[in-house]
């Protein structure tokens, strides 16, 4: 049946445990927990009950998971099967019930979290139908976190593990942000046991360096957990994302060996979601020559969102952006733009988990008019809502681009009058993430209602005209949030000091 062991069984059988009876009938409260479990999810009344009854099973589900692999238990007594109407549950039970995952009993920690989950799920102005039905839950739960001892499927160690793993999930579930953090812990724990399992079953199969390859593959699966528990952890802290030593980046937009140390593999999976999104950019938009438009604020600022570039298409897109021609029409255009005309890039990197591509752009800018490119950084984590960020941040940021434009404007109205030349200094402000959907589009559109270009009333009509394809649901660019940025004193950019 099991060819395969773990190389250390634990036995938790203690005196008390053969004092226990075992009860046949009492497979059917057994049965409960699956019925209960799934009843769950339509019995919650709002989206935070079923959020945070997600969360609660998740956690517990993927913590004991990890106990599973780490301590490994098997019950001690043997159980015959009945032969009276009990034996189906029996038989079907010894089908699908696997060995070695007896502490903790999750069938007690699902009994207590969906007690507690459900406790308000009727409420009724008759308090003895809201008494009744609390007694009947409590009752459920009660005789389900029993069976798991009187069927002989757990010791009694067994019950008091899940009701700790209960306690504790209950404890941290209220702590817990938002999904995104129970994502990557969930990530984390299903890589490493994924990764420590194949580890353990293909040094098993080859029987060639058996403790070799079995050590190596938990290393990985270590390696991978602690990264998105890092990961979990940040999407966890409040007001973080300032905090740039979890995505350290060089002045040139490239992640530090550090960074590559820590997060490897999520860098590794963003960029690979950034190829995909340039490849299905090609495929799918043949019939549109330019889907990345500059709006301009006025005749000397332009913005853009862009999720970040490849290398190979950063000359048409820059080309374009500044002169409203491609490549092959740049001669042309440059033509007939004015000789004094100047240019500037702002490049703001708001994507956390993969490098800028301001480096490459500047030898792009430098080989089209040699003009200079500035990077700024604000490392934002993937679907992280927007309002995470402290205000003084985005006026922080904000605030430096508006430096950078009054500095260069500043130093070309000298220029003209010490060369007696007339002629316009233009700045090309590029917002980027990894999709260049969300993070880069959002941010720009708070940049916008700061300038005053856009409002409270005609911010999302805006998105909907330039960008259509935007992921920016209320939830990650809040309402609040933007009236908070329109009410913010507007700038005015000059051409003077």
């Amino acid at each position: 049946m099991y060819t395969l062991y773990p190389s250390k069984i634990h036995n938790l059988a203690t005196p008390f445990d053969s004092m226990i009876p075992f009860i046949p009938a009492m497979i059917v409260p057994y049965s409960w927990s699956l019925i209960l479990f799934m009843a769950s999810f339509f019995l919650v009344r709002t989206s935070t009950q079923l959020s945070l009854l997600t969360y609660r099973l998740i956690l517990a589900t993927i913590f004991a998971c990890l106990i599973f692999y780490f301590y490994p238990a098997r019950f001690s007594f043997s159980r015959s099967i009945p032969d009276d109407w009990t034996q189906f549950g029996y038989q079907f039970l010894q089908l699908v019930d696997k060995p070695f995952n007896q502490l903790p009993s999750l069938h007690v920690s699902y009994a207590m979290l969906l007690g507690v989950s459900l406790w308000d799920v009727v409420a009724s102005k008759k308090r003895w139908i809201s008494a009744a039905y609390r007694l009947l839950l409590t009752g459920i739960c009660t005789l389900i976190a029993l069976s798991t001892v009187l069927t002989y499927q757990h010791h009694l160690l067994d019950m008091f593990g899940g009701a700790v793993l209960a306690v504790l999930v209950l404890i941290l579930s209220n702590r817990i942000r938002n999904a995104l953090v129970i994502k990557h812990l969930t990530l984390g724990v299903i890589g490493f046991l994924l990764i420590a399992i194949a580890g353990f079953c293909f040094a098993n199969m080859s029987m060639i360096a058996f403790e070799s390859i079995e050590t190596l593959a938990i290393i990985i699966a270590a390696y991978w957990l602690i990264i998105f528990t890092m990961l979990a952890c940040a999407y966890q802290q409040a007001k973080s994302i300032q905090d740039t030593r979890w995505f350290q980046k060089s002045n040139s937009g490239r992640f530090t060996i550090y960074t590559w140390m820590k997060f490897g593999p999520i860098i590794i999976i963003y960029n690979g979601m950034s190829f995909l999104g340039q490849w299905y950019f090609k495929v799918f938009s043949k019939g549109q020559r330019h889907l990345l438009t500059p709006y301009a604020i006025n005749d000397r600022v332009k913005v853009v969102a862009s999720p970040r570039l490849r290398q190979a298409d950063l000359h048409s897109h820059l080309t374009y952006w500044l002169f409203g021609y491609d490549s092959l029409e740049r001669s042309h255009s440059l033509a007939q733009s004015s000789p004094s005309a100047r240019h500037q890039v702002i490049v703001v990197d708001l994507a956390a988990e993969i490098s800028s591509h301001v480096y490459h752009l500047e030898v792009v800018a430098n080989d089209i008019t040699k003009m200079p490119v500035h990077y700024l950084y604000l490392p934002l984590l993937d679907l992280q809502p927007l309002n995470d960020v402290l205000l003084e941040d985005y006026i922080d940021l904000f605030q430096q681009i508006d430096a950078l434009i009054r500095s260069a404007e500043t130093q070309a109205f000298v220029t003209n009058n010490k060369d007696k030349v007339e002629g316009s200094f233009i700045t090309l402000i590029n917002f980027h993430c990894v999709m260049g959907l969300s993070r880069s589009i959002g941010v720009q559109v708070l940049y916008l209602l700061y300038c005053g270009t856009l409002t409270v009333y005609n911010y999302q009509s805006w998105i909907e005209q330039h960008y259509p394809n935007a992921h920016l649901k209320n939830a990650y660019l809040p309402q609040s949030l933007v009236e908070t940025m329109a009410n913010y004193k507007s700038v005015t950019y000059s051409t003077a000091p």
